[in-house]
């Protein structure tokens, strides 16, 4: 075991040697999280920064949205040391849905007689209360709201629901090929993860993971499909690290199913809550953190989520999601597998 984690160790030295380390061309990075709540239903908005410079830094924020979709207070202070990431939150008034689920967002930062622009397109990231059939078809997600990304010319849908039991999730996947589950080369197959709110990913593998993490494959069978469980909170994070077999990982209780149509495949699951319960209490109004990455090996590779939520190059984490054999996780390591997320009770 200790060779394991000197060698996961290093590699991770290697790819960030600083946990502080900020890639961006701007004297400050940025970034605007998901919203858990619909813009009619007055989200907070939270941007995140981080001093990118040598020197301290002090100025102001704005937000700027569409429309007469307002971000209350016009304008907030900061001062920040070198290195440092601070969260602000600003108050949306007058907002307005959208059937993209995309939202054009602006945030202004004016500090030592420079004015960065950061534009970037957000979306809601809320599961609605439902119960759908697993059968691989899409009639029942009418009312989800759809997360949509694009990776090497190819989109990737999210939905989810949820229950009082269970949380169900559909990812479609433009792809032009379908591999079924094959331990002896790389697979597709959609990896999930969720977590309590306020978790965290550990830097070292000495550390214990505190998300659920789930894989869901195709099998033999027209339509079928299996979920495993890959990692649950306490389990060291050194594990998830080493390609491991998908043999007695299936996750009982679940149901999937795997369809393709006119070049898409529809990967969709339902699993119970029970297991979860502990750390996750699903409930009206409450948040929780959740992510995918979408494993395409004869097509786009791995699709990250974190990348299309604005995630900065130094929240890369090879800690983040967990190996098994067949992945198609390349020397890149993914983004962090914590976007947070909402329980609501509809759509609209």
């Amino acid at each position: 075991m200790r060779t394991v984690l000197s060698l996961v160790a290093a590699c991770f030295a290697a790819i960030f040697p600083s946990a502080e380390l900020c890639r961006s061309e701007e004297p400050v990075a940025v970034r605007v999280e998901a919203f858990t709540v619909a813009p009619a239903q007055t989200p907070m908005i939270y941007v995140v920064l981080k001093n990118c410079g040598t020197e301290p830094l002090d100025g102001s924020v704005s937000v700027e949205l569409p429309g007469a979709w307002r971000a209350l207070p016009e304008a907030v202070e900061v001062h920040m040391t070198p290195g440092q990431a601070t969260r602000l939150s600003f108050r949306s008034e007058q907002g307005a849905n959208t059937e993209s689920n995309r939202y054009p967002v602006e945030v202004v930062v004016t500090a030592g007689g420079q004015t960065t622009k950061h534009r970037q397109n957000v979306f809601c990231a809320s599961a609605p209360y439902f119960k759908p059939e697993i059968d691989g078809r899409i009639d029942d997600w009418q009312h989800a709201i759809p997360v949509t990304f694009e990776a090497g010319g190819k989109k990737t849908a999210v939905s989810t629901y949820w229950n009082r039991r269970a949380f169900s999730l559909l990812v479609a996947v433009e792809q032009t090929s379908l591999r079924p589950l094959d331990a002896s080369r790389p697979f597709d197959a959609v990896q999930f993860a969720l977590a309590p709110e306020g978790a965290t990913t550990g830097t070292s593998p000495d550390e214990e993971a505190k998300r659920f993490e789930f894989l869901l494959a195709a099998t033999g069978g027209a339509g079928q499909g299996r979920v495993f469980q890959l990692t649950k909170p306490g389990v060291k994070l050194a594990q998830g690290a080493q390609p491991q077999s998908l043999d007695g990982l299936e996750v009982e209780g679940a149901e999937a199913a795997v369809r393709r149509e006119a070049g898409t495949t529809y990967y969709e699951c339902t699993l119970p809550f029970g297991p979860m319960r502990s750390a996750i209490r699903p409930s009206e109004g409450r948040a929780f953190l959740f992510s995918v990455v979408v494993h395409d090996p004869s097509g786009t590779g791995l699709r990250d989520l974190g990348q299309a939520t604005g995630l900065w190059p130094s929240q890369r984490n090879p800690l983040a999601w967990s190996r098994f054999q067949g992945d198609s996780f390349g020397e890149a390591p993914p983004y962090d597998s914590k976007t947070p997320w909402g329980f609501c009770s509809s759509k609209y």
